[in-house]
């Protein structure tokens, strides 16, 4: 079986790779980089959910076409991921086995960083997710790179926070987990069961301590969950 990892906005798919040392080594595990980040870099950096999911879908086609798949999403991630149930649905692709949403509300609610992202500066965005502890992106002595990734960060929050996708165009049937941190500043005023509403099969919810990146301080108990929703 296949496990897809989505970023979160201004991460690399990469960084879960450090997941596999605690995970089954029958699962196949994928990060999903976005084209124009980390080792995509030399890419377009693509500014739309719609266009990173269907380049995705693109360059990962034939597992998606052959093989039983799982997807795990933190954060923007959770909306890549609805975004890729909605495309692989409509170009008639196999459906994912089981999905993994953390550390973010339903798509389809209006919790949001910003009341208007297009009115947000990127030094109001890269601020923001600094003195929240929402991004992964520590300070880099090198200004350039610092600057990329910055650009990359404020990239990554506009689309999702754009982006709305509803139950109904996600409409699963398998089994799906919600994983979030307790203390994380963006989830004290969602109810993380509303993820229910996205499929027709069982969601189970766990929640974690610690902030938005919870699962630093949790990794083995959270690919221990990962495992046993799998069946592996």
């Amino acid at each position: 079986m296949v496990l897809f990892f989505l970023p979160h906005a201004g991460g690399s798919a990469k960084s879960y790779s450090s997941f596999k040392r605690f995970l089954p080594k029958e699962l196949n595990v994928v990060p999903m980089e976005l084209s124009g980040r980390f080792t995509r870099s030399g890419e377009p950096l693509l500014d739309t959910v719609e266009d990173c999911v269907s380049d995705l879908i693109g360059k990962h086609r034939s597992l998606l076409e052959t093989e039983d798949y799982a997807v795990f999403g933190h954060s923007m991630g959770t909306v890549l991921a609805c975004e890729l149930v909605r495309q692989a649905k409509a170009e008639g692709l196999k459906m994912p086995v089981h999905v993994f949403f953390s550390g973010k509300n339903p798509p389809d609610e209006g919790v949001h960083c910003f009341e208007n992202v297009e009115n947000a500066s990127d030094d109001e965005i890269v601020a923001f997710f600094s003195k929240n502890s929402l991004s992964s992106n520590a300070p880099v002595p090198d200004e350039e790179l610092m600057r990329t990734l910055n650009r990359i960060l404020c990239t990554d929050v506009r689309m999702a926070e754009r982006c709305s996708v509803s139950p109904e165009q996600v409409g699963l049937s398998c089994g799906i987990t919600v994983l979030y941190g307790t203390e994380d500043m963006l989830m004290q005023d969602v109810d993380m069961r509303s993820w229910q509403r996205f499929t027709a099969g069982e969601c189970r919810v766990y929640p974690f301590s610690g902030g938005h990146f919870y699962y630093a301080q949790h990794k083995e108990e959270v690919c221990r969950i990962i495992a046993e929703r799998l069946g592996i």
